[in-house]
């Protein structure tokens, strides 16, 4: 009986163990997407002369370019899924198409 329930935990703790890193990863890419809206908006509005984005705007290009890397570097570490990896992909194109580098 001890048995089977030390087996149990332990399948437990696998799958669990195989499913946080795809949820830790996904959340990063949500709060990814949400950061470069946010950067896309206050790029804009400093090329607009808005005061508080040209004051914002380094310091969210700095977080941006960190948030990036790690992104990539979970990428070339097999971290991420495909249907994250294509997240990560269509959100880049945002930041390209807008072109705010």
């Amino acid at each position: 009986m001890k048995t089977e329930k030390k087996i149990a935990a332990l399948n437990y703790t696998k799958l669990r163990k195989n499913k946080e890193p795809t949820n830790k990863w996904g959340k990063h890419l949500d709060d990814y997407k949400n950061y470069v809206k946010e950067y896309i908006k206050h790029f804009n509005k400093a090329e607009k002369g808005n005061n508080a984005s040209l004051a914002i705007y380094p310091y969210m290009r700095i977080r941006w370019e960190a948030l990036n890397n790690r992104l990539i570097s979970a990428s070339k570490k097999n971290l991420l899924t495909e249907k994250q990896i294509k997240k990560v992909n269509k959100i880049q194109s945002k930041t390209d198409n807008s072109n705010p580098l």
